[in-house]
């Protein structure tokens, strides 16, 4: 919808509050435009948009971080016996799994609920992936070692 300005026709996109501010949010999904007068009252304040796309950037960072850290973690705590080599190798497996599935179900939430969802994108293909396929390579070999003996 467009209203005629002092200049020309004015759009929602022709004011600086409404316009994306990075690069990345450009990406986001669109929201529905209003239809009705309520569903104008009810669009969330640009600033809270703002103030939630840049939450969403350091959020992934940090479960990113913590994917990674929370494993090793485990990885220590757990590391002995060659049957608790065994226990360790499946245990330490599944929170990097679990955290790998939590990333791909938050990136999808953010990009439905129309916030910055590339950063979890991000961080899901570049650490995540080849950090949790590299780790079940190296513990799946030692259940694959054990199993052989």
């Amino acid at each position: 919808m467009t209203t005629p300005g002092p200049v020309g026709p004015v759009g929602p996109d022709d004011h600086p509050e409404n316009k994306p501010e990075r690069a990345a949010d450009y990406m986001n999904k669109r929201r529905p435009e209003p239809h009705t007068l309520e569903d104008l009252v009810a669009e969330p304040d640009p600033e809270e948009i703002r103030a939630r796309n840049q939450a969403s950037t350091r959020q992934a960072i940090i479960f990113a971080a913590i994917a990674v850290v929370g494993t090793f973690l485990i990885a220590l705590a757990l590391m002995l016996t060659p049957l608790e080599r065994v226990q360790w190798a499946l245990a330490a497996s599944i929170f990097p799994v679990i955290m790998l599935l939590a990333c791909a179900v938050i990136m999808v939430r953010k990009l439905n609920r129309y916030e910055r969802w590339m950063p979890w994108m991000g961080i899901f293909w570049i650490p995540m992936v080849p950090f949790t396929v590299g780790w079940l390579i190296y513990t799946l070999g030692i259940v694959a070692e054990h199993s052989a003996q």
